[in-house]
């Protein structure tokens, strides 16, 4: 490129947003992320003493890429889809302007370090506190390439994050230190950094890949995906009933007498579910003879649920006002329902901010009535604390993940502790219409299979639902708004992975190295 194009902000900021746009799905040039922030490390060179107009710049720039990549939110509430993209483009700019401080009291390679620790660290902190956006997590650019990431078991999506900030910053200073190598350098200084940074961790990748050995036990499980509408028939247009039959004759039409396990997608139960009462219920009755049919069969279900608090019970942060007399809390859920009349609960623990849940309610309950209504149970919902597992019997346990928690590497680590060997993704995904949202959500699922080396069943309302592999690869999966079931030999493993068992150690450690440098912000030398 010549030098016109580096000396134009608007060309950089321009550059950089399509790069990364493209990098991710529906487009998937995963190799352009390499060199995204490359544009932007050569704006901030240009206006380092211009910390204001290099703050805006930077600002739209990453504006349009998460617009670029996210606008699908817009599909289901214009006010949040404007808000995620505001405050997270925000919060990517923070990295950007400690860095351009930094380069202001030390030299440009502890500015570098300390931008790497500080993006890590923003990662971690979106995945662990209440205002929670991770969708553009840098590591989740490789998502539809499971094949170059499969060392992601013991690093996690932020390993990826790291190569991502690795590689563009080496590709920045080769570019900025070319003029002055000379012909012979310069093939020594690229080959260097292409077999080194993009060549090796594929290769390690590969290696991984052809000497992974999995053992554990089959079972034939299905999904089952009834494809309903969740603007104008899930809530308002069909009854909780005729969904139910709608789902159990999927079922009924491809049931042999090898299916163990089915799994229905995200809220398929609704119909005033009262956990107090559950058997009480004309749809969970449905469910039930349906088994007593089958009677090799269990099911995994989400559904909408509720819990009235007894008179002098203590009031969680969320309960709502029935009348004067009587509260409940109302649960986005997971059940699980077999020959026996028990049926195991799960509440959903990682909520949509603004959608499910109004952030740290305690402080904010206030604004509750500002949460964006999506149909069904809407404000802030109860939750359950942690993850919990279903015993299927015989050593075999489920993880029933509902929908936005499969994007959280470091929880879903939690069901695998607890001995899970199955992930079941119970999700609804027709919120954001025919847009690369559910592409994207899905194949965010195939790196939670190569994190925990599980085998993942996915059920979706509209689509995708399917199998993928412990490597990350799809076994088989449907198509999009189609009504359709489909089942496969599934495998329940054992063995726990590092990440698993450490979680996001590497957020850890670039969160601890920031907060040591962050005093080298406000004198001469950094520490560090």
């Amino acid at each position: 490129m010549n030098q016109k194009f580096w000396n134009s902000p608007h060309l950089l900021i321009t550059c950089s947003a399509l790069l990364m746009i493209l990098a991710w799905q529906p487009f998937g040039i995963f190799i352009l992320s390499f060199g995204g922030f490359v544009p932007l490390f050569y704006l901030e060179e240009k206006l380092r003493t211009q910390s204001d107009k290099f703050f805006l710049l930077l600002f739209l720039s990453l504006l349009l890429w998460n617009i670029g990549v996210t606008y699908w939110i817009w599909n289901a509430s214009a006010g949040g889809a404007i808000a995620a993209f505001i405050i997270n483009s925000l919060l990517m700019c923070m990295p950007f302007m400690l860095m351009n401080r930094m380069m202001q009291k030390s030299d440009s390679t502890k500015a570098y370090r300390f931008f790497i620790a500080a993006w890590l660290g923003f990662e971690y902190l979106h995945l662990n506190w209440e205002i929670s956006w991770p969708w553009l997590t840098l590591g989740n650019v490789f998502s539809s390439i499971p094949d170059i990431v499969q060392w992601y078991e013991y690093t996690g999506v932020l390993g990826g994050s790291f190569w991502v900030l690795l590689v563009n910053l080496k590709i920045y200073r080769f570019l900025k230190n070319l003029p002055e190598k000379s012909k012979a350098m310069r093939f020594s200084k690229g080959f260097n950094l292409v077999f080194f940074y993009l060549f090796v961790p594929v290769f390690l990748s590969l290696y991984i890949l052809d000497n992974y050995k999995q053992t554990g036990k089959p079972m034939r499980v299905m999904v089952v995906q009834p494809n309903i509408d969740p603007y104008t028939d899930k809530f308002e247009g069909m009854s909780p009933e005729e969904q139910v039959v709608k789902m159990l004759n999927l079922a009924e039409s491809a049931i042999d007498s090898s299916v163990q396990l089915i799994c229905f997608p995200e809220t398929a139960l609704l119909g005033g579910l009262d956990e107090d009462h559950l058997n009480q219920n004309t749809v969970m009755n449905m469910v039930r003879v349906f088994i007593s049919k089958h009677p090799n069969v269990q099911i995994v279900s989400g559904a909408d649920t509720y819990r009235f608090y007894k008179s002098g019970e203590k009031l969680s942060e969320t309960a709502r006002m029935y009348n004067q007399d009587y509260y409940y809390d109302a649960y986005n859920a997971a059940l699980f329902i077999n020959q026996t009349d028990s049926v195991g609960v799960y509440h959903k623990s990682k909520l949509v901010p603004g959608v499910e849940h109004m952030p740290y309610p305690g402080l904010f309950k206030f604004l509750e009535k500002l949460a964006i209504s999506l149909g069904g149970t809407s404000g802030s919902l109860g939750r359950d604390n942690s993850s919990k597992i279903f015993d299927l019997g015989r050593g075999n346990s489920i993880a029933p993940v509902i929908c936005y928690e499969s994007v959280y590497g470091d929880y879903v680590g939690n069901y695998v502790q607890q001995g899970a060997g199955l992930i079941c993704i119970l999700t609804n995904d027709g919120w954001w219409g025919n847009t690369p949202g559910y592409g994207q959500h899905f194949d965010y699922a195939r790196l939670r299979a190569i994190e925990m080396r599980r085998y993942i069943a996915r059920a979706a309302n509209t689509g995708i639902s399917g199998f993928i592999d412990d490597k990350g690869y799809t076994i088989s999966k449907t198509g999009w708004w189609e009504p359709t079931v489909m089942k496969a030999d599934i495998y329940f493993l054992n063995a726990q992975t590092f990440y698993a068992i450490y979680g996001d150690y590497i957020g850890m450690i670039a969160a601890l190295f920031f907060f040591i440098n962050v005093p080298a912000l406000f004198i001469k030398k950094s520490l560090v």
